[in-house]
């Protein structure tokens, strides 16, 4: 006889109430330690609320358990796909495939893997792989049509979706899909009908939450170039993106060298200025359309804690550079100019705080950015030469120009 609170757990699971579920799975296996089903589920829980690493811990003990179970594998793949391990994901994934070759998601998982590695090709044969199986299976549909998107195959991509949300017009999910694939393929309106949709279909959905956002900054025209160099630039392999990015940053120090020795140097500055933003654009763009979207009266209320702060902070040390920069004019005391160009510096260390998902991160771009206004503002006071404090806030600001691209992310 199924325990009460195995079963109730499973009912909770299936409506999408993991923490409420947590409970009785876990009183479940307090009355049988060795339940497969308790273990699964709450693992299954687990992973769902994004506590990895118990759901990990638990589905490795299942494995132990259970070694010729396709299930186990199959959810030590997503796990391992979360945490960025790839190999493992796809070890995990075939193995899965080999003891039970006619599960049409065991595919699905196999192109999300490959999709997340940028093959694109080898994710479409395999989505297609799994809808030989179940031509109308919402996994495969949705990953293949994620991966036409990325090939630019438009014509297909198109049907693809006309046919995802034939089958499927009620899922949260899909519509979420689309709205990114349309919003890639540079149609802002048709996004934001079908991220609306997800979002009333599910209110809950961070995926759809955070498309509508984005279709919402890519009505500004500069917002919409950027989104769409992102799409450019990360549908290339990480190796392709570092010959660009070196190959761009050569072709900079080329110009500005022959524009300076034909004595054009006036020409080199707005060079220098528009090479800056393109470097730095991922980086200001963001918490940038945060304030904007903080004046808006609808677009402010998509925002969450983290993105109103970064805008917030973003506000904050624009107004606070413009006022020491106005103070300067009015006195005519250089200290100011440079507290005014300390201030936009820590723009991105103080706002790029607010916009990771990691705790380390957030911790080292506070502690950066608050050092680089305590040292121009300390060092004024004791009367250092603004070539020292200069030098010093420039050496850090190109130092986490770097740093920022290695350990910050």
């Amino acid at each position: 006889m199924i325990s009460p609170n195995l079963e109730r757990g499973i009912q909770l699971f299936e409506i999408g109430r993991y923490s409420q579920a947590i409970k009785f799975l876990q009183d479940a296996l307090t009355e049988n330690i060795d339940s497969f089903n308790a273990k699964y589920y709450l693992s299954q829980c687990f992973f769902q609320n994004d506590d990895v690493e118990k759901a990990l811990n638990l589905a490795l003990e299942l494995r132990v358990d259970s070694p010729n179970s396709e299930d186990i594998y199959f959810l030590l793949s997503q796990i391992y796909l979360h945490k960025n391990n790839e190999s493992e994901a796809i070890e995990s994934i075939d193995k899965a495939i080999e003891i039970h070759p006619f599960n049409e998601n065991f595919f699905g998982q196999k192109a999300y893997i490959y999709l997340f590695q940028k093959k694109f090709e080898e994710a479409l044969k395999y989505a297609n792989e799994g809808l030989k199986i179940d031509a109308k299976n919402n996994f495969c549909l949705n990953a293949r049509t994620t991966a036409l998107t990325k090939l630019n195959r438009k014509k297909e991509a198109k049907s693809s979706i006309e046919f995802l949300l034939q089958d499927n017009p009620e899922d949260a999910h899909s519509h979420a899909n689309v709205g990114w694939s349309s919003l890639e393929h540079n149609n802002t309106e048709k996004a934001l009908i079908h991220f609306k949709e997800a979002l009333i279909l599910n209110p809950n959905i961070e995926y759809a939450r955070n498309g509508m956002v984005t279709a919402i900054k890519s009505k500004n025209k500069i917002y919409n170039l950027y989104l769409q160099y992102a799409f450019w630039i990360s549908n290339k392999s990480d190796k392709n993106q570092w010959f660009f990015i070196i190959g761009l940053y050569l072709a900079y120090r080329f110009s500005v060298k022959i524009l300076s020795a034909s004595g054009l140097t006036y020409l080199a500055i707005p060079l220098i200025i528009l090479y800056l933003l393109f470097a730095l654009g991922s980086w200001i763009m963001d918490p940038l359309s945060n304030m904007l979207l903080m004046f808006d009266k609808h677009g402010k209320y998509l925002l969450d804690k983290q993105e109103k702060l970064s805008g917030q902070i973003f506000f904050a040390l624009l107004i606070a550079s413009l006022l020491m920069f106005m103070i300067s004019l009015i006195i005519k005391v250089d200290y100011f100019t440079m507290l005014s160009l300390t201030f936009l510096a820590v723009i991105l260390p103080l706002t790029r705080a607010f916009l990771t998902n990691h705790k380390k991160s957030k911790i080292i771009n506070l502690i950066y950015g608050s050092s680089m206004v305590l040292i121009a503002i300390v060092c004024s006071l004791l009367s250092y030469s603004i070539g020292s404090i200069g030098l010093a806030i420039g050496v850090m600001f190109i130092g986490y120009t770097w740093l920022g691209s290695l350990i910050l992310k």
